[in-house]
Protein backbone atom coordinates (compact mmCIF):
# COMPACT_ATOMS: atom_id res chain seq x y z
CA UNK A 1 0.00 0.00 0.00
CA UNK A 2 2.44 2.56 1.04
CA UNK A 3 6.18 2.20 0.58
CA UNK A 4 7.52 5.22 1.85
CA UNK A 5 8.78 5.21 5.54
CA UNK A 6 7.13 8.77 6.29
CA UNK A 7 4.03 9.25 4.70
CA UNK A 8 0.81 11.68 6.08
CA UNK A 9 -2.52 11.09 4.56
CA UNK A 10 -3.61 14.19 2.66
CA UNK A 11 -6.99 13.29 2.49
CA UNK A 12 -7.90 12.70 6.30
CA UNK A 13 -7.24 16.32 7.45
CA UNK A 14 -9.60 15.48 9.92
CA UNK A 15 -11.01 12.92 12.28
CA UNK A 16 -13.36 13.48 15.45
CA UNK A 17 -14.86 11.04 18.30
CA UNK A 18 -12.97 8.39 16.59
CA UNK A 19 -10.04 5.75 18.33
CA UNK A 20 -7.10 6.75 17.11
CA UNK A 21 -4.00 4.53 17.84
CA UNK A 22 -0.57 4.83 17.27
CA UNK A 23 1.25 1.56 16.89
CA UNK A 24 4.91 1.28 17.04
CA UNK A 25 7.32 -1.49 16.05
CA UNK A 26 9.07 -3.23 19.21
CA UNK A 27 13.06 -2.68 18.74
CA UNK A 28 12.48 -2.17 15.32
CA UNK A 29 16.24 -2.04 14.09
CA UNK A 30 16.91 -5.38 15.70
CA UNK A 31 13.80 -6.94 15.02
CA UNK A 32 14.00 -5.79 11.30
CA UNK A 33 17.66 -7.34 11.21
CA UNK A 34 16.65 -10.38 12.66
CA UNK A 35 13.64 -11.46 10.67
CA UNK A 36 15.44 -10.42 7.24
CA UNK A 37 18.84 -12.11 8.24
CA UNK A 38 20.45 -8.72 7.91
CA UNK A 39 23.26 -8.93 9.97
CA UNK A 40 25.23 -12.08 11.49
CA UNK A 41 24.53 -13.72 15.22
CA UNK A 42 27.16 -12.34 16.82
CA UNK A 43 26.15 -8.55 15.95
CA UNK A 44 22.62 -9.33 16.51
CA UNK A 45 23.47 -10.75 20.49
CA UNK A 46 25.61 -7.76 21.07
CA UNK A 47 23.14 -5.60 20.08
CA UNK A 48 20.31 -7.48 22.32
CA UNK A 49 22.62 -6.69 24.99
CA UNK A 50 23.03 -2.95 24.13
CA UNK A 51 21.31 -0.49 25.61
CA UNK A 52 18.51 0.85 23.84
CA UNK A 53 19.70 4.63 23.10
CA UNK A 54 23.47 3.13 22.64
CA UNK A 55 21.93 0.47 20.58
CA UNK A 56 20.06 2.70 17.66
CA UNK A 57 22.92 4.89 17.83
CA UNK A 58 25.18 1.98 16.48
CA UNK A 59 22.89 0.81 13.46
CA UNK A 60 22.60 4.45 12.35
CA UNK A 61 25.99 4.34 11.87
CA UNK A 62 26.22 0.75 10.03
CA UNK A 63 23.36 2.41 8.08
CA UNK A 64 25.54 5.22 7.30
CA UNK A 65 28.64 2.84 6.71
CA UNK A 66 26.97 0.51 4.43
CA UNK A 67 24.05 1.87 1.55
CA UNK A 68 22.92 -2.06 1.26
CA UNK A 69 22.18 -2.59 4.72
CA UNK A 70 20.47 0.68 4.96
CA UNK A 71 18.20 0.09 2.02
CA UNK A 72 17.58 -3.62 3.19
CA UNK A 73 16.42 -2.39 6.95
CA UNK A 74 14.63 0.29 4.36
CA UNK A 75 12.41 -2.46 3.03
CA UNK A 76 12.27 -4.64 5.70
CA UNK A 77 10.45 -1.72 7.87
CA UNK A 78 8.04 -1.29 5.25
CA UNK A 79 7.38 -4.96 4.47
CA UNK A 80 6.92 -5.54 7.99
CA UNK A 81 4.33 -2.68 8.54
CA UNK A 82 2.81 -3.62 5.09
CA UNK A 83 2.14 -7.13 6.64
CA UNK A 84 0.58 -4.95 9.76
CA UNK A 85 -1.91 -3.27 7.89
CA UNK A 86 -2.59 -6.64 5.88
CA UNK A 87 -3.21 -8.66 8.84
CA UNK A 88 -5.53 -6.43 10.52
CA UNK A 89 -7.65 -5.00 7.36
CA UNK A 90 -6.48 -1.70 7.90
CA UNK A 91 -7.41 0.50 4.70
CA UNK A 92 -5.54 3.79 3.18
CA UNK A 93 -8.81 5.45 4.20
CA UNK A 94 -7.97 4.59 8.01
CA UNK A 95 -4.44 5.75 7.93
CA UNK A 96 -3.44 9.23 9.33
CA UNK A 97 0.16 8.53 9.23
CA UNK A 98 3.18 6.61 8.77
CA UNK A 99 6.51 7.21 10.92
CA UNK A 100 9.03 4.95 9.95
CA UNK A 101 8.16 1.91 12.08
CA UNK A 102 5.07 4.28 13.85
CA UNK A 103 1.71 4.17 12.41
CA UNK A 104 -1.41 6.04 13.26
CA UNK A 105 -4.54 5.02 12.27
CA UNK A 106 -8.67 4.96 13.35
CA UNK A 107 -8.57 1.17 15.21
CA UNK A 108 -11.92 -0.41 14.58
CA UNK A 109 -11.30 -3.93 15.32
CA UNK A 110 -8.74 -5.71 17.56
CA UNK A 111 -5.22 -6.01 16.48
CA UNK A 112 -3.23 -8.48 15.87
CA UNK A 113 0.12 -7.12 17.08
CA UNK A 114 2.61 -9.70 16.14
CA UNK A 115 4.03 -10.51 12.69
CA UNK A 116 6.75 -13.22 13.11
CA UNK A 117 9.29 -11.95 15.70
CA UNK A 118 8.17 -8.01 15.28
CA UNK A 119 6.07 -6.73 17.88
CA UNK A 120 3.43 -4.06 17.21
CA UNK A 121 2.81 -2.06 20.87
CA UNK A 122 0.20 0.66 21.26
CA UNK A 123 1.79 3.69 22.39
CA UNK A 124 -0.80 6.10 22.61
CA UNK A 125 -4.84 6.43 22.31
CA UNK A 126 -6.46 9.84 21.02
CA UNK A 127 -10.22 10.41 19.69
CA UNK A 128 -9.83 13.52 17.34
CA UNK A 129 -7.34 14.70 15.10
CA UNK A 130 -6.71 17.33 12.46
CA UNK A 131 -3.89 18.26 9.61
CA UNK A 132 -2.92 22.09 9.51
CA UNK A 133 0.00 22.47 7.02
CA UNK A 134 1.97 19.16 7.87
CA UNK A 135 1.45 19.72 11.72
CA UNK A 136 -0.42 16.49 12.95
CA UNK A 137 -2.56 17.58 15.93
CA UNK A 138 -4.18 14.62 18.09
CA UNK A 139 -6.75 15.41 20.85
CA UNK A 140 -7.48 12.87 23.90
CA UNK A 141 -8.81 13.16 27.58
CA UNK A 142 -8.29 17.22 27.70
CA UNK A 143 -4.90 16.94 26.16
CA UNK A 144 -3.37 18.16 22.54
CA UNK A 145 -0.10 16.17 21.40
CA UNK A 146 1.75 18.09 18.34
CA UNK A 147 3.99 16.41 15.80
CA UNK A 148 5.53 17.84 12.83
CA UNK A 149 6.32 21.41 14.97
CA UNK A 150 9.58 22.35 16.70
CA UNK A 151 9.66 22.53 20.43
CA UNK A 152 10.37 26.05 20.78
CA UNK A 153 7.66 26.75 18.66
CA UNK A 154 4.90 24.78 20.31
CA UNK A 155 5.91 26.44 23.63
CA UNK A 156 5.17 29.66 22.12
CA UNK A 157 1.37 28.62 21.63
CA UNK A 158 0.28 27.32 24.81
CA UNK A 159 -1.99 29.42 26.22
CA UNK A 160 -2.88 30.93 23.13
CA UNK A 161 -3.82 29.02 19.78
CA UNK A 162 -2.84 25.65 21.89
CA UNK A 163 -5.84 26.73 24.08
CA UNK A 164 -8.58 28.11 21.76
CA UNK A 165 -7.60 24.11 19.55
CA UNK A 166 -8.52 22.64 23.20
CA UNK A 167 -11.67 24.31 23.08
CA UNK A 168 -12.72 23.41 19.49
CA UNK A 169 -11.58 19.91 20.67
CA UNK A 170 -13.54 19.35 23.14
CA UNK A 171 -16.86 20.74 21.90
CA UNK A 172 -16.78 18.71 18.68
CA UNK A 173 -16.50 15.60 20.60
CA UNK A 174 -19.70 16.32 22.43
CA UNK A 175 -21.29 17.82 19.04
CA UNK A 176 -21.96 21.09 20.79
CA UNK A 177 -23.56 23.21 18.27
CA UNK A 178 -22.47 26.51 19.95
CA UNK A 179 -19.02 25.91 18.64
CA UNK A 180 -20.41 28.16 15.68
CA UNK A 181 -21.10 30.67 17.90
CA UNK A 182 -17.91 30.11 19.60
CA UNK A 183 -15.65 31.00 16.58
CA UNK A 184 -17.55 33.34 15.60
CA UNK A 185 -17.27 35.70 18.72
CA UNK A 186 -13.55 34.25 19.07
CA UNK A 187 -12.51 35.58 15.55
CA UNK A 188 -14.57 38.71 15.87
CA UNK A 189 -12.27 39.57 19.53
CA UNK A 190 -9.43 38.99 17.00
CA UNK A 191 -9.82 40.80 14.12
CA UNK A 192 -10.62 43.59 16.76
CA UNK A 193 -7.08 42.79 18.90
CA UNK A 194 -9.20 42.39 22.11
CA UNK A 195 -7.55 38.79 23.03
CA UNK A 196 -4.18 38.33 24.96
CA UNK A 197 -1.14 39.25 22.56
CA UNK A 198 0.01 35.34 22.76
CA UNK A 199 -3.17 34.54 20.94
CA UNK A 200 -1.43 36.70 17.70
CA UNK A 201 1.68 34.35 17.48
CA UNK A 202 1.60 32.88 14.35
CA UNK A 203 1.06 29.29 14.26
CA UNK A 204 2.49 26.72 13.08
CA UNK A 205 5.57 29.01 11.91
CA UNK A 206 6.97 32.58 12.95
CA UNK A 207 4.93 34.73 10.20
CA UNK A 208 3.04 37.65 9.23
CA UNK A 209 1.31 36.91 12.73
CA UNK A 210 -2.28 38.41 12.34
CA UNK A 211 -2.58 37.31 8.71
CA UNK A 212 -1.04 33.69 9.40
CA UNK A 213 -3.54 32.37 11.91
CA UNK A 214 -6.92 33.75 10.18
CA UNK A 215 -5.56 30.67 7.29
CA UNK A 216 -5.91 28.51 10.58
CA UNK A 217 -9.29 30.33 11.46
CA UNK A 218 -10.88 29.21 8.27
CA UNK A 219 -9.01 26.38 8.18
CA UNK A 220 -10.62 25.46 11.23
CA UNK A 221 -14.17 26.63 10.31
CA UNK A 222 -14.10 24.79 6.99
CA UNK A 223 -13.49 21.35 9.12
CA UNK A 224 -16.06 21.97 12.09
CA UNK A 225 -18.95 23.07 8.94
CA UNK A 226 -18.06 19.77 7.14
CA UNK A 227 -18.11 17.25 10.54
CA UNK A 228 -21.27 18.82 11.56
CA UNK A 229 -23.39 18.17 8.00
CA UNK A 230 -23.23 14.88 9.35
CA UNK A 231 -24.92 14.97 12.96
Amino acid sequence: MIDKLLWTNENNSYMFRSNIVEYDMQSASLAVSERFNLLDTVTLEQLRNTPKQERVKKVGLMQRDSKEFSDAMIQGIITTRQEFLDINHIDEDDILCLHSDAIIFDMKSNIKSKIDNVEFIKKHQWSSYLLYKGVEIYYGDGAITYKGIPKQILQMHTLGINKYLLKIFSMMEVCDENVISYMTKFQKRYFEDKLPEYFYTSFPKVGAQKMENLNLFAFIANVVLSDMREW
